[in-house]
């Protein structure tokens, strides 16, 4: 998985994500969302820890059609390094922002 292989998105919108999935389903002759689907369903893909909203989820380039709207509102192309530090972080402990705190004091 890389950025030459793959395209990574940040997803805040399940409206436009659910648009650009039935867009893409249609686009590939699938026949139904429930056995077929081009994209995961909403609840399958990665929550975004940071914002506890937001979704996370890549796409092979060779599997992207020219008629995938990628533009729709709530839909944010990312790299895979922005992607990989979305999917571990973490939110910071009291007390390392307590020992940030000090040494901004100290100096």
């Amino acid at each position: 998985m890389t950025d030459e292989t793959h395209l990574f998105f940040r997803f805040s919108s399940q409206d436009s994500y659910e648009q650009l999935t039935a867009a893409g389903n249609t686009a590939r002759n699938l026949p139904d969302e429930q056995s077929e689907r081009w994209l995961a369903l909403w609840d399958n893909t990665f929550l975004d820890p940071e914002t506890n909203s937001d979704r996370l989820y890549c796409v092979k380039k060779a599997g992207v059609l020219p008629s995938d709207d990628f533009d729709l509102e709530g839909i944010e192309e990312i790299n895979l390094e922005t992607y990989l530090q979305r999917l571990s972080w973490e939110p910071p402990i009291e007390e390392d922002l307590e020992l940030l705190d000090e040494l901004e004091l100290i100096d």
